[in-house]
C-alpha cells in the first residue's frame, strides 16, 4: 500500500503518498496548537492522511477522535496509519462526506477540527485531484460552518486555520450560524513579514475579549524561532 518515504514525527510515522492532503505546516501548526486537555469527543473533517488526529491522540491520552474524509485512498492511508500508531484504539476514520456525517451521526463533539479542504479565494480551473480536493465548489465555507454548527453543543469549540485574506470573510460568515471567534492566532513565517495564516477558535457564544496573539515560524536567518521549537517539541524531529 505505502511505497513512498514516510513522514517520521517524534512518536509516530505518516504515509502520506495516497492521500490528497500531504503533511504540511498549516496542519503540523493546527495539531500543535490546540489545546485539547478537557475534550473528550473529538472530530477532524477532511482529515488527509490522518496526522492531525494522531497529535491531538497523543496530547490527550482520554479522547476518542473520529476522522471524516470524502476521499477513499486518503481514509484508507488515514487508517493504515492510525493501525500502525500506539493510540490506535481511539481514532477512526471514515470515507464520507461531512453532509451525510452530520445527518447520520447521533454524536456532538467537544473539539471540532479542521485544516479546510477549500479556499475562499484564488480560484482556479481544477486540473487534479488535489484542486478538486481543496477547491471551494466541493465544500464552500458556508456549508461547512452550518453542518459544523449542528455537530456542536453549547460549549463545543471549532479550530480551523486559513489564508490571512479568508479571515475576516470567514469571522463574517461563522456569525450568521452563531458561531463567535473566542481566540485568534496570527501565523507570521517569518520574523518582519506580514500574516500568512491565522488559526481561529470559534464558539456558540459571544467571548470578549478576543484573545489575539501572534506566532512566528522563522527568524530573519530562516532559523526556527523559539516559540515553533517550544510549540512542536513533542512532535517534530527538528
Amino acid at each position: 500500500m505505502n511505497s513512498s518515504k514516510p513522514f517520521n514525527f517524534k512518536q509516530f510515522t505518516i504515509y502520506d503518498d495516497l492521500s490528497t492532503m500531504k503533511v504540511n505546516t498549516d496542519g503540523v501548526l493546527l495539531g500543535a496548537l490546540v489545546p485539547v486537555d478537557n475534550y473528550r469527543n473529538i472530530l477532524e473533517i477532511g482529515c488527509g492522511a490522518g496526522y492531525i488526529s494522531i497529535m491531538l491522540a497523543q496530547k490527550n491520552l482520554n479522547a476518542q477522535i473520529t476522522a471524516i474524509d470524502i476521499d477513499k485512498n486518503s481514509i484508507a492511508q488515514a487508517n493504515y496509519n492510525f493501525r500502525n500508531c500506539k493510540w490506535a484504539n481511539r481514532l477512526s476514520a471514515y470515507n464520507i462526506s461531512l453532509e451525510d456525517f452530520a445527518k447520520s451521526s447521533f454524536n456532538v463533539f467537544d473539539l471540532i477540527i479542521s485544516n479546510p479542504p477549500f479556499y475562499l479565494e484564488n480560484y482556479r480551473s481544477i486540473k487534479s485531484q488535489n484542486l478538486i480536493a481543496k477547491h471551494s465548489t466541493v465544500l464552500d465555507f458556508s456549508n461547512f460552518l452550518s453542518l459544523s454548527s449542528k455537530l456542536m453543543n453549547d460549549n463545543s469549540k471549532l479550530c480551523i486555520i486559513l489564508s490571512a485574506k479568508s479571515c475576516n470573510t470567514i469571522i463574517s460568515i461563522a456569525r450568521d450560524y452563531c458561531l463567535f471567534t473566542a481566540k485568534q492566532i496570527n501565523i507570521i513565517p517569518r520574523e518582519n513579514k506580514k500574516i500568512s495564516r491565522v488559526v481561529l477558535f470559534l464558539e456558540k457564544h459571544l467571548a470578549y475579549p478576543i484573545e489575539v496573539s501572534n506566532l512566528i515560524i522563522r527568524n530573519e536567518d530562516l532559523s526556527y524561532t523559539n516559540d515553533f521549537l517550544e510549540l512542536t517539541k513533542d512532535y517534530l524531529l527538528l
